[in-house]
C-alpha cells in the first residue's frame, strides 16, 4: 500500500527534480527524503527514479505515479478548502483562475447574472493567471475552474496534455485577431487589411500565447516585424497604438471601443479559442455547475454561433 504522505513527498521530488531541493522546500533533510522515496519504490515494486549527480529524473513508472500524485494532491487541497468552509459555517466558495480579458468580458458579467438570481448564491474568489498557471492552480486544488485560451487548433495544445488530462474541458467561444491602428493611420478608413500592409511598421507585441501565435503567423508568411514593445496588457497595447507608437494584433473581444484607434479584420489571422477546465474527480458541485452555466450563457450572448 502506498502511503499518501509519501505520495505527496514524491510529487515534490518529481516537480523539483532533486531530493535536496524537495527536502529544502519541505524543511526536511535530504537523507530523510531519500529514505522515504526508497520506501515508496519498495511499496510500488518498481524503480521510480533515475538517479545522477545532477538530480533525479522519472522512469516511465515514475511518470505514471507523478500524474496520480498530482491528482491526489489537488483533491487533498480541495478537501481542506471544503472542510474549512464547513468549519467556518460559510457558504461554499468557488475559486476561479482566469486570464484578465476573460475576467472582464466573461467572468464578471456571469457573476453579475448569478448575483441577480434569487435562487442561486455563489461566493467567488478569483486568481488572475495565464492559462498554464490557471491549469496548475486547478491541478493542485487551488482553483475549481480555470478559464483558458489557446490559438488556432480546435483542441487544447499538446503542451497542456499532462495538466489537462485529468480535467474536463468545456469550450465556450472563439474570436480572431484584429489589426489595431491609430485613428489617423493610413489604413484607418479601410474595412479590412492584410498583414503585408504593415510589414514595415513598428509592432507592439504580446507575450505568452499571443506572442507565440503572432510570431508563428508572421513567420509563416515571411514577415519579420520590428517589435518596439511587448506587453501582456491589451489596454496598454491599444493605448500605445493610439499614441502612434506602432500597430498591434489584439484578440477582437479584448479590443476596447476607443475613438483614437481602429480595429480592422486582417488576413491572414489567428483564431483564439476560449474555454473552461473543471476539476478532476467528482462531478462539479452545484455552485461550480451554476457558474459554469452562467459562463456558457454569457459566451452564447457574445458569440451566438
Amino acid at each position: 500500500m502506498i502511503e499518501v504522505q509519501r505520495l505527496v513527498l514524491f510529487r515534490e521530488v518529481a516537480h523539483r527534480g532533486s531530493f535536496a531541493r524537495a527536502a529544502q522546500a519541505l524543511q526536511m533533510t535530504p537523507s530523510a527524503v531519500s529514505q522515504q522515496m526508497a520506501a515508496l519504490e519498495r511499496a510500488a515494486g518498481l524503480r521510480l527514479f533515475e538517479r545522477s549527480t545532477r538530480g533525479v529524473t522519472l522512469t516511465p513508472a515514475g511518470q505514471i505515479l507523478a500524474r496520480t500524485a498530482d491528482t491526489v494532491h489537488g483533491e487533498l487541497h480541495r478537501a481542506h478548502r471544503t472542510l474549512a468552509q464547513l468549519r467556518d459555517q460559510g457558504p461554499p466558495t468557488v475559486t476561479v483562475a482566469t486570464f484578465p480579458s476573460a475576467g472582464a468580458f466573461l467572468l464578471a458579467p456571469a457573476l453579475a447574472a448569478l448575483a441577480a438570481r434569487r435562487d442561486t448564491h455563489v461566493d467567488t474568489t478569483v486568481i488572475e493567471s495565464e492559462p498554464t498557471q490557471a491549469l496548475a492552480a486547478l491541478g493542485d486544488g487551488r482553483a475549481d475552474i480555470a478559464l483558458v485560451y489557446h490559438f488556432n487548433t480546435r483542441h487544447p495544445p499538446p503542451s497542456w496534455k499532462d495538466a489537462a488530462a485529468r480535467c474536463t474541458y468545456h469550450p465556450l467561444l472563439h474570436d480572431d485577431l484584429r489589426l489595431v491602428v491609430s485613428a489617423d493611420h493610413r489604413l484607418a478608413s479601410r474595412r479590412a487589411a492584410r498583414l503585408e500592409d504593415v510589414a514595415d511598421e513598428p509592432w507592439i507585441h504580446g507575450w505568452d500565447l499571443l506572442g507565440d501565435a503572432v510570431d508563428a503567423l508572421t513567420s509563416a508568411h515571411g514577415l519579420t516585424p520590428k517589435v518596439v514593445c511587448r506587453s501582456s496588457d491589451f489596454r496598454f497595447m491599444q493605448a500605445l497604438v493610439a499614441a502612434g507608437v506602432g500597430i498591434a494584433l489584439i484578440p477582437f473581444l479584448a479590443v476596447e471601443d476607443r475613438n483614437d484607434t481602429r480595429a480592422l479584420p486582417v488576413t491572414p489571422t489567428a483564431k483564439r479559442r476560449i474555454g473552461v477546465y473543471t476539476a478532476p474527480g467528482t462531478p462539479p458541485t452545484p455552485p461550480v455547475r451554476a457558474l459554469l452555466e452562467a459562463l456558457q450563457e454569457r459566451a452564447e450572448a457574445l458569440h451566438p454561433d
